[in-house]
């Protein structure tokens, strides 16, 4: 009878080793994924700071129109702050791609007639010039915000960045 005891401890005992094992392992797991959550969290954060200063920058620069850019930004903006919330910072960045969203882009454009086309392309200049200067405003402020790109540095801007 004190065989089977000593037996049954002895089992018990490895049991509740191997449990502490198991849960010391759990506890490692967890903080080596945490970690490297944190670190990709890093470089998401990074590439969108990085592609929202790229795009601000072409913006004010000339190199990308202001529908496009604000196509662009607006998608950029609500994985940077939670979907929409970037509305109540960068208003005008998010009516004109309101007001553009709708028409046709890339080869869904080539699908539609060339007098369509050229009517909607109108319809967007005069969109793109009613929210210029309040767009170019926005970008600037994204400039500021998370800075000139690498490289890109002393490019000439429709609107200059304040320097403290």
């Amino acid at each position: 009878m004190m065989l089977l005891g000593t037996l049954a401890t002895i089992i018990v005992l490895a049991l509740a080793g191997y449990a502490g094992w198991l849960w010391w392992r759990l506890l490692n797991q967890k903080k080596v994924r945490e970690a490297h959550n944190a670190g990709v969290l890093a470089e998401t954060e990074a590439d969108l700071s990085r592609s929202i200063a790229i795009i601000s920058d072409s913006l004010l620069t000339g190199e990308l129109n202001l529908s496009e850019g604000a196509i662009r930004l607006k998608v950029l903006l609500d994985h940077w702050y939670a979907p929409g919330n970037g509305q109540d910072d960068y208003p005008a960045i998010y009516s004109l791609f309101l007001s553009t969203s709708t028409m046709p882009r890339g080869e869904e454009r080539d699908q539609w007639p060339k007098a369509e086309i050229r009517r909607l392309d109108r319809e967007r200049e005069m969109l793109e010039v009613a929210a210029k200067d309040s767009v170019l405003d926005e970008a600037a402020r994204l400039r500021e915000r998370f800075g000139v790109p690498e490289g890109r540095e002393g490019l000439v801007t429709s609107r200059p960045v304040d320097t403290v």
